[in-house]
């Protein structure tokens, strides 16, 4: 298992990523912060808690598939008092296909360690509606809660 120790919340996310899209579960281990309070809800399924948790659940997704095409694109960054929160816009789907990826919006928590940067949060969900990356600008507009 790799142990990165990751200067910055930019430098986790992209070995996240990177992960992701090898399937490299020992990288993937490398990023997340291992700890109890570590969390991590993927698209449709349950929160998970802890590091356990959490990398059984990748184990199983990075096993059942083959190296999938990802794309990120930050969206919006809040850093305080060893916290970065990122908000992410990925692009997931099968290798070679950039046509038919999917769109899920994620955040994700990095937690500064005396290891470097980890991942403390993933949460990510699939949206209700596509847009054109714009917010609406409109008060009238219905929200959901």
């Amino acid at each position: 298992m790799t142990d990165s120790a990751f200067q910055s919340p930019d430098a986790a996310e992209t070995a996240f990523y990177a992960a992701f899209a090898a399937t490299d579960l020992g990288l993937m281990a490398s990023v997340w912060l291992r700890a109890d309070d570590a969390r991590c809800v993927h698209p449709g399924g349950d929160l998970l808690q802890g590091y356990a948790a959490i990398m059984q659940s990748w184990h199983s997704i990075l096993s059942a598939v083959e190296a999938p095409a990802i794309r990120f694109r930050l969206i919006d960054r809040l850093q305080a008092d060893g916290l970065c929160v990122h908000m992410v816009e990925e692009r997931i789907g099968p290798n070679g296909e950039d046509a038919d990826l999917t769109r899920v919006l994620a955040t994700n928590v990095y937690r500064r360690t005396d290891r470097g940067w980890r991942m403390a949060l993933h949460h990510a969900t699939l949206p209700l509606v596509e847009t054109d990356d714009a917010m609406p600008s409109d008060a009238s507009v219905a929200t959901l809660h």
